[in-house]
């Protein structure tokens, strides 16, 4: 397999969803197998990274999270950010192109390197892009006509679920396509029954709050703040903005922590909370699609997941499926309260539920991810695809 250039905004320490994605993938690899590049985030925790790891190089320079303007930050580096990442493509003889969306400087960057450098393209969509393209012709016309370069120059894309291939493969059919899903290089522990619930019961909630769960997370918060509980958020979304939308209010713990540290603090809770949107300012399709990242540390931390979830999106079937949550799909505080309760009286249901979550991460392991990713590479690098 010839040396991968992974293009991406959120790399190590970012605690956004695809950083993380990033980083546990790029574990698997070695420097002479991967060079990494990514945005330097601003004030974010360090993480422990090994010297045998591939490099990891500051290409962009991040704006601060409590700060406007950094979609215009971003941009007004992208000619130096092509620069940086052709000479990085050279400098390593990259022969192919891994650039992770969303974001559509950096896919735009990606396709160009390849294009320039001959390397083969391997587009890896974390969330739709013309499907939830922001409203107004200049940019839908922007979108659609990126995209189609991309689908048009690219070996294989990468998606982030099954439920993304479903969606791609009835829009786009004549592509090639497949889940490159989530990933974690944890051991899977062992399977003990989750303790009693405490008094005052103790909730965990973890990852970005934005558009994709916003509403959702407001409702579980509204509801379980009625009750005996404490709830902490461990997110590097703004305080300022988790204070607008009425979430962080009295018994809200509210944190940003290295993602070293997330699994040992979800593990203090009685109950973790899985939020998914059930509006707001996305597309259907992607509330429909989408596959939360911190999912995959839900279902190795060892407690029950109390998932708040509309009924027909990819994320609730893929629970019931799998039995690995207690789902409530109505927006109805009624019924997460309930939920709760149901949570803290059962303890054959907590136990299940664990035991099914610990099983069903076993799909999820870094080593089953990247032998995926590496058997496409190892083909396209034969010379069986272009």
């Amino acid at each position: 397999m010839g040396r991968v250039l992974l293009i991406s905004w959120g790399v190590p320490p970012e605690t956004a969803g695809s950083a993380i994605i990033v980083g546990n993938l790029a574990k698997q690899f070695t420097r002479e197998e991967m060079v990494v590049v990514g945005e330097r985030p601003s004030s974010r925790p360090a993480v422990f990274w090994k010297e045998d790891w591939p490099e990891i190089i500051s290409v962009t320079y991040g704006w601060s999270p409590a700060r406007r303007g950094a979609r215009w930050w971003r941009r007004c580096q992208v000619p130096l950010f092509l620069l940086r990442c052709l000479y990085q493509a050279k400098k390593h003889r990259c022969t192919s192109v891994l650039v992770v969306f969303p974001n559509e400087e950096f896919l735009l960057v990606g396709y160009l390197i390849a294009k320039l450098t001959k390397a083969r393209l391997y587009p890896y969509f974390h969330n739709t892009f013309v499907e939830q393209c922001t409203p107004g012709p200049l940019r839908q016309r922007a979108a659609r006509w990126l995209q189609s370069r991309v689908f048009e120059e690219a070996a294989h894309i990468f998606v982030m679920s099954e439920g993304m291939v479903e969606l791609y493969r009835e829009r786009y059919p004549q592509l090639r396509c497949s889940a490159l899903v989530h990933s974690f290089n944890e051991d899977i522990p062992d399977c003990p029954p989750p303790p009693v619930p405490a008094t005052p019961v103790r909730f965990v909630m973890s990852g970005n709050i934005n558009a994709s769960c916003a509403e959702a997370a407001g409702r579980v918060c509204a509801a379980i703040t009625r009750i005996d509980s404490r709830l902490t958020i461990l997110s590097g979304t703004p305080k300022q903005y988790l204070e607008s939308l009425g979430i962080l209010r009295e018994g809200v713990q509210y944190e940003t922590v290295s993602r070293d540290l997330v699994l040992s603090r979800l593990s203090e809770a009685d109950i973790v909370i899985l939020a998914h949107g059930f509006s707001g300012g996305l597309s259907e399709v992607e509330y429909r699609t989408i596959f939360p990242t911190k999912t995959i540390e839900y279902l190795i931390c060892g407690r029950p997941i109390l998932a708040h979830t509309p009924p027909g999106c990819y994320l609730a079937r893929f629970l019931r499926t799998h039995e690995c949550a207690l789902i409530v799909d109505t927006p109805d505080t009624g019924a997460i309260l309930a939920a709760v309760q149901r949570l803290r009286e059962d303890a054959d249901l907590r136990a299940s539920l664990v035991r099914n979550a610990l099983r069903t991460a076993k799909l999820f392991h870094a080593p089953v991810v990247a032998s995926e990713l590496r058997a496409i590479l190892e083909r396209d690098d034969r010379g069986l695809v272009r």
